[in-house]
């Protein structure tokens, strides 16, 4: 039924591509877990559709520098030089509110800010002093709400950092908690957890997947004597999730992942390439791994800075990306979108506040059924000595709409793998206001049932739902086939499929 032929997530396909090793034949575990379409994992068959990134929509400026400490003095002017470089924004359910930390220019240290709506924001004065919004003295950091841990406990809010002042080799990974996100405690007595390095955007959160703490930090990659080379390195807690009495108990499990751009051919001379991550954070959504991917394209090799200044013409050398790659195990993350060049979110155009820069806050937030993206935005590019200015941007995202499978014109199908039907519905994510869906349902070996064939399935026009529910012409939903062991076929015209969810 499926037959085998080659398949490249870029590309349309005039013909039917089988997206398994095993012809798409063996089962996978669904159960009501919704599933997402930013890789194949849940697929068996594709035709005449391409995948997609999404589409994100910019809110604009929502954190400028106003407090003293967001400022520094440079040829006799006030600038916010790298304000939020490093960032990291959660949403407190709890007290009903968003949370941001964010670097404070100078390095100065951790700064803080809270909203009711995402959009407007505070910066209490929550400082030991009570003159500023700096809560930690450290740098190169990323925060986390820990879910594993009941509010108002010590240890909710967990920071991997830097401390102010470190170097060498206490250019490390360091570890904080706190009860509030305002008031931290050093684990370890302020001294580092792991070796070097540690000075880009760290990250310490809990992996609901594997059951322990994740720490992510930058590694080093470059040979002696040969220009900067920036990887990335993840660790897992190895003793038992008890960070108090073991903070340094780290295994790396994975080191030096680079960007591997087969059409980047490096520096002269070297093996250093020109495309480089800055960072690589995590956020985990649906089963997935997102990887939050911070990439600097062709940083200078010198480390010569710029005297900057220029606030107008977009450059396209000595700039950063915010891209994003998936992955299924949190070790091996998809860099397509990275090898072709499509950031998720793309910088802006001259003379906008983040024509150079785009750098993400560490997560990603899911708010109103729609996903909050916060990132540093500046006006100069990334090895700047002189004028540049940062602010905090947000765009957001549809649910679920990071990536797609879309259909022209021209018909096309979606083919899942077979699995077991454990709810009675059927939820789909779709935009076909411009078109059309109908869903189909198949046996194991890929023959339509009676009753849910093309045939009888209810054909939609014009809807862009985020959970359709499908029905077919003598059947309301699923329930009369719970249990049973079948698959999906989307039939798709001029329209994005991006998620379904089998609900009970």
């Amino acid at each position: 039924m499926f037959a085998t032929l080659g398949f490249s997530w870029l590309l349309l396909h005039a013909a039917g591509a089988c997206l398994g090793s095993d012809d798409g034949r063996s089962s996978i575990d669904v159960g009501l877990q919704k599933q997402l379409l930013v890789d194949d994992y849940s697929l068996a068959e594709m035709q005449n559709v391409r995948r997609e990134l999404g589409t994100v929509k910019k809110v604009g400026v929502v954190l400028k520098p106003s407090l003293p400490t967001d400022f520094v003095e440079r040829d006799g002017k006030r600038i916010a030089v790298h304000m939020a470089l490093y960032l990291t924004s959660v949403r407190n359910e709890k007290d009903d509110k968003f949370q941001m930390w964010y670097l404070s220019t100078n390095d100065n240290g951790v700064a803080y800010a809270e909203s009711r709506d995402g959009v407007h924001w505070e910066k209490p004065l929550v400082s030991k002093d009570g003159k500023s919004n700096i809560v930690l003295d450290a740098i190169e950091f990323g925060c986390t709400i820990d879910p594993t841990v009941p509010w108002g406990a010590s240890d909710k809010y967990k920071i991997a950092c830097r401390p102010v002042g470190t170097a060498g080799e206490d250019c490390a990974a360091h570890l904080a908690y706190s009860a509030d996100g305002k008031h931290w405690t050093w684990y370890n007595n302020r001294r580092r957890v792991t070796h070097r390095a540690a000075d880009t955007h760290s990250q310490i959160l809990w992996d609901p997947l594997r059951s322990q703490y994740r720490l992510t930090t930058r590694t080093d990659a470059a040979k002696r004597g040969e220009p900067e080379y920036r990887t990335v390195r993840i660790m897992y807690h190895d003793r038992g999730n008890d960070l108090l009495k073991y903070p340094a108990a780290w295994k790396t499990v994975r080191d030096r992942i680079a960007i591997d751009d087969p059409t980047d051919e490096g520096y002269a001379g070297s093996s250093t390439q020109k495309r480089q991550f800055h960072h690589i954070t995590c956020w985990f959504y649906e089963g997935i791994y997102f990887g939050i991917m911070n990439v600097l394209e062709t940083p200078n090799p010198t480390g010569k800075t710029h005297g900057g200044g220029d606030f107008q013409t977009r450059f396209e050398e000595d700039v950063a990306e915010y891209y994003i790659g998936t992955s299924r195990d949190g070790l091996n993350f998809d860099k397509s979108w990275v090898h072709a060049r499509k950031p998720f979110v793309p910088r802006g155009p001259p003379g906008s506040f983040d024509k150079d820069n785009v750098t993400p806050s560490s997560q990603i937030i899911t708010h109103n059924d729609e996903h909050w993206i916060y990132y540093c935005g500046m006006n100069e590019r990334f090895f700047v000595s002189g004028l540049r200015q940062s602010r905090v941007g947000l765009a957001k995202l549809r649910l679920d709409g990071f990536v797609c499978l879309a259909a022209n014109d021209d018909p096309g199908t979606v083919v899942t793998r077979p699995f077991v039907l454990q709810g009675d519905a059927l939820e789909v994510n779709v935009d076909a206001v411009r078109g059309s869906i109908a869903v189909e349902v198949l046996d194991e070996s890929g023959r339509p049932i009676s009753g849910f064939s093309k045939s009888e399935a209810i054909l939609y026009r014009g809807e862009n739902q985020l959970r359709l529910r499908p029905r077919w012409a003598e059947q309301p939903d699923l329930s009369v086939l719970r249990g049973r062991l079948a698959r999906l076929k989307f039939h798709l015209r001029n329209a994005k499929l991006y998620a379904f969810q089998v609900v009970r």
